[in-house]
């Protein structure tokens, strides 16, 4: 399953990495990839992801997510 996150506030790699790196760490990510340009991060998984625990995550490092799909 593939989940896009669109995340505010990210601007340099180091945001890229910190990001990449606490969504890896969520329970069921599989793998998180950051596209910095359009700030989106795409996830995978086996199966959805609650929208509470990824919005957690992010907030807990700073950012803030705009929309999930």
């Amino acid at each position: 399953m593939k989940t896009d996150v669109f995340i505010e506030g990210m601007t340099c790699q180091h945001c890229k990495m910190k990001v990449e790196q606490t969504l890896s760490n969520v329970a069921g990510v599989k793998k998180a990839k950051v596209n910095l340009n359009k700030g989106v991060a795409t996830i995978k998984s086996k199966d959805a992801i609650d929208q509470s625990l990824l919005t957690n995550a992010i907030e807990n490092i700073g950012y803030r997510i705009t929309e999930i799909k």
